[in-house]
C-alpha cells in the first residue's frame, strides 16, 4: 500500500501515463471529470483501516490526485493507492486508518485531469474521518457460562454509498476466547470460554470481501473482580461501661455476583469468627482485653473463588478495637513503713476520671491527691500504725480484672549490721525485692549461672542457692509477686517469691545467637526482654514481638532500669579504644538523653547508677538530673576504679575512692554547684577492695556494698548503718 505523499506525481507525469504518451496536445478539446462519490464519510475503530474504491471518469492526457492549493500538509491518517487507469477511466483506494486519537477528522482530495492547451478540470471530496473507541465488553468475574454478545453489522464495514461490490463475506477470529458468527447479514461475537483470567483481553474480528480486501474490528474483553456488598465496620471501643455482649458483632458479607464461593480462612488472634451464608460473627477475645489501653487493629480474611478460575483470590476486612478502660497500672513506690508520711506515684489509664474521694474510697490513709495528667497521679499517704496490704482496682461491667496494684504496709526494717560472705561474684545488678527484704543476683562461675537469694532473720543474714535453669537476666515484675529470669539457652522462669514455685514462661521460638541478659518492667507494666549479645534486639515480653521504640545503636548494652520503671539507662559496654555512648531513656515521653560522660570507653555495669524516680543517675564521680544534664561531681578524682551509686531517693550519692578504699555519703538535692559530705567515711575491708555495687535502704538508714578480689576469690556484703 503507498500513501498519499508518494503519490502525488508531477501534472506532466501523469498526463503521460494517463494518455499512454500521446504527442497530441489536446487541440481544442475541453477536460472534464466526474467521481463515483462526492464526499466520504466514515466511521472506525481505534487500529482499524477504512478504505473506498474512488472511480474517476476523465477527458484529458491523465489524472492527478493531490490536495488543494493551500494544503500543504497531508493529514496520517490518509492515503490513497492507485488500483487501475486507462484512457477514460481511474480507479484509486483511499484508505483512513484509525491509528490516531478517537476524535473526528476532515480532510479534502482533489482529482484533476487537463489537456496540454491549458484545458483543467478537477474534483474535491471533502472527507470526514471519526475514530471510535475499541468494542469494550465487560463480564463481572463470578457468573457460570459467559454468553455476552454484540452485533456487529454489515453496515458499519460496508461502502458508504451502497457499492454492492463491497459485501462482506466472511469473518473470523484467530482468539480461542472469541468467536464470530453470521445472523441475518449481521455478525454476532461471542465470548466463548468462561475461566479467563481478571484483566484486559485484547482481540480482533477480520472481515474480507471476495476481493480479498479486509479491515479489523477490534475487541477488548474486561474481566472484573466481584464485588462484595460488606456491612459498616466501625471501630469498637471498650471500656468500664462495656458489656459482654459488646464484644460481639455481625458483618455482612454479600457478593454481587453469582456462583461466587467465599470461606474465611484466617484471621487476627484476638478475635473467633464464625461464618454465616452471608456474613459472619466476630467475638472478641478476652486476651485482648489484657492488652494496653490503645488501638488495635483486628482483620479477617477470606477466600473467594469464581467460574473456572484456577487461583482463588484473598480479601480482607479490617476494623479497629480501642481498649480505653480506667486502671491503675502500678505504685511506687508500693512498700510503706509504719507511721511514715510519704509521696507516692500512680501510674495509669483515665485516671482524672476518678475522683479524690474515688482514690480515697481504696484506703483512708490518702490524705490527697494531686493530678499530674491522665495517666500520672500523686497520692500524699500517712500510713498507719499497723501491718497491711492494701489493693488498688478499678471496676468494669466486663468483671475483668484490669492493673491491680497494691500498697505494703511494713514496719521499718532493722537490718543485721555484718560482712557477709558471699559464694560468687555478683555478675549482675543486685534486685532488692522491698516486701520481703531480700536480695537477688546471679553469678557466672565455671561456665554457668547462679541464681542466690540473700535474707535475714533479724540477727543473721541467710545465703541459699535458687533453683533455676543457668539464669542470665533477672527482674521482679507484676507488682512485686513474680521473679522473672532468662537462661542463656533463651528459655524464660517465673519464680513466684513467696513460694519460690517456679515454672516455665513463654520463651522466643527462633532463639539462634541471642542471649538474653537483661529484663525490665517498664511503669506501664509493658516488660521487654534485651537481647544484649554485640547488637541488641528488644522484645515485648510475653508476646515477643520486636519493640517498636527506636533504641539507639549501642554494643552489647548495658541497661539499668529505675526502680519505679520511668527511667532506663542505655548503653555501651566498654570499648577498647573508641568513646562509647550512654543514654538515659525517659519511658513515659518516649526520649533519649544523652549523657555527656567526656569522651570516657570505660563503660562497665557498675559504673552506672539511677534511682528509683530517675531522678538522679551517677556515671564514675558525676550526677546527672532526669534530663541526663551534669548538675555536679563526688570524689576528688575520677580513677577508673572509683565509684558512684546514688540513693533510691535521689538525695544521697555513696562515693567509693579506690585510693582510698573508704566510702563518702554526699548529699545530691541540690541541682547545681558543689555537693557536701554527710557523716564520717566508711571504711571497706582490705580483703575485697573492687566495689561492684552499692545500695541504700529505702529510708537511707543502712548502706549495703558488694565488694570482691578476684584474685584471692573473696566475695563480700557489707552492712552499714548510718
Amino acid at each position: 500500500m503507498r500513501y498519499l505523499q508518494k503519490l502525488v506525481f508531477t501534472l506532466l507525469s501523469l498526463f503521460l501515463v494517463g494518455c499512454g504518451g500521446s504527442d497530441d496536445d489536446g487541440g481544442g478539446e475541453t477536460a472534464s471529470i466526474t467521481l463515483n462519490v462526492s464526499q466520504i464519510t466514515a466511521s472506525v475503530y481505534q487500529n482499524d483501516t477504512y478504505e473506498v474504491d474512488v472511480t474517476v471518469n476523465y477527458q484529458g492526457e491523465g489524472v492527478l490526485v493531490g490536495m488543494p492549493k493551500g494544503v500543504n500538509e497531508v493529514p496520517i491518517w490518509l492515503g490513497v493507492d492507485e488500483q487501475s487507469i486507462s484512457s477514460k477511466q481511474a480507479v484509486f483506494r483511499v484508505y483512513l486508518h484509525g491509528n490516531i486519537d478517537t476524535g473526528v477528522y476532515n480532510s479534502v482530495l482533489r482529482f484533476v485531469t487537463a489537456y496540454n492547451n491549458g484545458s483543467v478540470a478537477y474534483k474535491d471530496v471533502p472527507i470526514e474521518l471519526t475514530v471510535k473507541e475499541p468494542l469494550v465488553f465487560t463480564v463481572v468475574a463470578g457468573k457460570q457460562n459467559v454468553t455476552l454478545e454484540s452485533m456487529i453489522s454489515v453496515s458499519d464495514s460496508g461502502p458508504v454509498e451502497g457499492n454492492s461490490t463491497y459485501i462482506t463475506y466472511d469473518a473470523f477470529s484467530d482468539w480461542d476466547w472469541l468467536d464470530v458468527e453470521v445472523v441475518n447479514n449481521q455478525y454476532k461475537a461471542k465470548i466463548i470460554k468462561t475461566d479467563l483470567s481478571v484483566g484486559e483481553h485484547v482481540g480482533y474480528i477480520e472481515f474480507l470481501d471476495q476481493n480479498y480486501r479486509f479491515r479489523k474490528v477490534k475487541i477488548v474483553y474486561l474481566v472484573t473482580e466481584p464485588e462484595f456488598n460488606i456491612g459498616n465496620v466501625n471501630k469498637l471501643t471498650i471500656n468500664n461501661e462495656t458489656i459482654a455482649s459488646e464484644l460481639n458483632m455481625t458483618i455482612p458479607v454479600t457478593p454481587t455476583s453469582e456462583g461466587v464461593i467465599w470461606n474465611v480462612i484466617n484471621s487476627s488472634s484476638m478475635i473467633s469468627v464464625t461464618q454465616n451464608l452471608n456474613s459472619v460473627d466476630i467475638s472478641l477475645e478476652f486476651d485482648l482485653l489484657s492488652q494496653n489501653n490503645g488501638i488495635y487493629q483486628q482483620w479477617i480474611e477470606f477466600e473467594y473463588q469464581y467460574g473456572d478460575l484456577l487461583f482463588p483470590k484473598t480479601r480482607k476486612i479490617e476494623f479497629d478495637v480501642e481498649i480505653d478502660f480506667t486502671d491503675i497500672q502500678q505504685i511506687s513506690p508500693y512498700v510503706l513503713y509504719t507511721s511514715d508520711e510519704v509521696t507516692v506515684r500512680v501510674w495509669g489509664n483515665n485516671l482524672m476520671s476518678l475522683t479524690e474521694e474515688d482514690f480515697k474510697a481504696f484506703t483512708p490513709i490518702i490524705q490527697s491527691v494531686n493530678y499530674i495528667s491522665d495517666n500520672e497521679v500523686e497520692l500524699n499517704i500517712k500510713a498507719n500504725t499497723t501491718e497491711q496490704e492494701i489493693n488498688f482496682s478499678i471496676e468494669n461491667r466486663l468483671d475483668y480484672l484490669r492493673g491491680e496494684a497494691k500498697v505494703v504496709v511494713r514496719h521499718t526494717p532493722v537490718f543485721p549490721v555484718a560482712s557477709i560472705n558471699l559464694p560468687e561474684n555478683p555478675a549482675s545488678k543486685v534486685i532488692y525485692d522491698s516486701e520481703r527484704e531480700r536480695f537477688y543476683f546471679r553469678s557466672y562461675s565455671n561456665w554457668t549461672n547462679l541464681l542466690y537469694e540473700i535474707s535475714h532473720d533479724n540477727e543473721q543474714w541467710i545465703v541459699e542457692q535458687i533453683v533455676g535453669e543457668s539464669p542470665k537476666g533477672l527482674a521482679i515484675i507484676d507488682n512485686g509477686t513474680q521473679l522473672l529470669t532468662s537462661s542463656v539457652a533463651c528459655s524464660m522462669t517465673k519464680i513466684d517469691l513467696d513460694t519460690k514455685v517456679t515454672a516455665d514462661a513463654p520463651s522466643v521460638t527462633h532463639c539462634g545467637y541471642m542471649d538474653f541478659g537483661f529484663i525490665g518492667q517498664y511503669y506501664t507494666g509493658e516488660t521487654v526482654v534485651i537481647d544484649t549479645n554485640q547488637w541488641p534486639s528488644i522484645y515485648n515480653y510475653p508476646n515477643w514481638e520486636l519493640a517498636t521504640v527506636n533504641y539507639p545503636s549501642v554494643y552489647s548494652p548495658n541497661a539499668i532500669l529505675s526502680k519505679n520503671g520511668t527511667h532506663l539507662i542505655w548503653a555501651d559496654s566498654t570499648g577498647i579504644s573508641s568513646p562509647r555512648n550512654a543514654y538515659v531513656y525517659d519511658v513515659r515521653n518516649n526520649k533519649f538523653n544523652e549523657l555527656d560522660t567526656n569522651g570516657s570507653y570505660d563503660f562497665y555495669l557498675n559504673s552506672f547508677s539511677i534511682s528509683a524516680t530517675g531522678e538522679r543517675a551517677s556515671y564514675q564521680n558525676s550526677i546527672y538530673n532526669n534530663e541526663a544534664i551534669v548538675i555536679g561531681s563526688v570524689g576528688l578524682n575520677d580513677d577508673i576504679w572509683n565509684r558512684t551509686f546514688v540513693s533510691l531517693d535521689g538525695s544521697y550519692a555513696a562515693h567509693y575512692d579506690f585510693s582510698e578504699r573508704q566510702i563518702e555519703v554526699y548529699d545530691i538535692q541540690s541541682n547545681e554547684g558543689v555537693f557536701f559530705k554527710i557523716g564520717s567515711p566508711l571504711v571497706v575491708n582490705e580483703e575485697a577492695v573492687y566495689i561492684n555495687e552499692i545500695q541504700f535502704s529505702e529510708d537511707n538508714r543502712y548502706i549495703f556494698v558488694f565488694a570482691s578480689n578476684l584474685n584471692d576469690e573473696i566475695y563480700k556484703m557489707y552492712v552499714y548503718e548510718r
